[in-house]
C-alpha cells in the first residue's frame, strides 16, 4: 500500500503543471508583462509597397532580412538623424548578426532629399509612402520619428515611441535574432 501511495504521489508531482497550465489556459490568463522593450502589434502588419526616392517600386533584398525602420512624416529632422544613428549604433552593435538586419528611412516626401544621409551612412536605405496604407501602416499621421522593426516575411511587428530607449531595441534585436531562424 506504502509502495502505491508513492507512486501516486510522484504522478501526481509529475502531473501538476499540466493541470495547472491547462487550467490558465482554460480561463484565458496571460502574463500582464512582457520581455519585448517596445509595442508588440498584435496582429502584426503587412508591409505595404513602397517606393525609393526616386519614385520606382523599391526593390527587396535578394535575401530575406531583418530591418530596422525609422519612419516619420516630412524631411530627416534633428530627431530623424538622432534615430538614424541609433540605429546605426545597434546595427553595429548586433556584431557577428549584422549581415542579417538592414536598416531604413521612411518618409512620405516625394521627393526625400537623402544625399547627406547616405553620405555618411551609405548603407541606409530611403522609401517612401507613397499611398495611405503605407502612411498608415507606419503611422506618419502621429508626430514624431518611430523606429520599427520589421521580419523576414514582410510583417511589421515592433513599434518603438519616439522617446524609446536604444538599449531596449538592440536587447529585442538580440533576442530575435538568436531565436529565428529566418534572415
Amino acid at each position: 500500500m506504502r509502495a502505491n501511495r508513492t507512486l501516486v504521489l510522484v504522478l501526481g508531482l509529475l502531473l501538476l503543471p499540466f493541470a495547472v497550465a491547462g487550467t490558465l489556459y482554460a480561463v484565458g490568463w496571460h502574463p500582464a508583462g512582457t520581455g519585448n522593450h517596445g509595442e508588440l502589434l498584435s496582429p502584426p502588419r503587412a508591409l505595404p509597397p513602397l517606393l525609393d526616392a526616386k519614385g520606382e517600386p523599391l526593390a527587396g533584398s535578394t535575401t530575406p532580412r531583418w530591418r530596422l525602420v525609422v519612419a516619420g512624416a516630412g524631411p530627416c529632422d534633428e530627431a530623424c538623424r538622432r534615430w538614424i544613428v541609433l540605429t546605426r549604433q545597434v546595427h553595429v552593435a548586433l556584431y557577428k548578426q549584422m549581415s542579417r538586419v538592414e536598416r531604413t528611412w521612411l518618409t512620405d516626401q516625394a521627393k526625400p532629399d537623402d544625399a547627406a544621409l547616405l553620405t555618411l551612412q551609405p548603407d541606409l536605405r530611403t522609401a517612401v509612402a507613397a499611398d495611405s496604407a503605407s502612411r498608415d501602416a507606419f503611422d506618419l499621421q502621429s508626430s514624431g520619428h518611430r523606429v520599427y522593426v520589421v521580419d523576414p516575411e514582410d510583417r511589421i511587428i515592433l513599434r518603438y515611441a519616439p522617446d524609446a530607449d536604444p538599449r531596449g531595441i538592440l536587447k529585442d534585436m538580440e533576442r530575435l535574432l538568436r531565436y529565428a531562424w529566418a534572415g
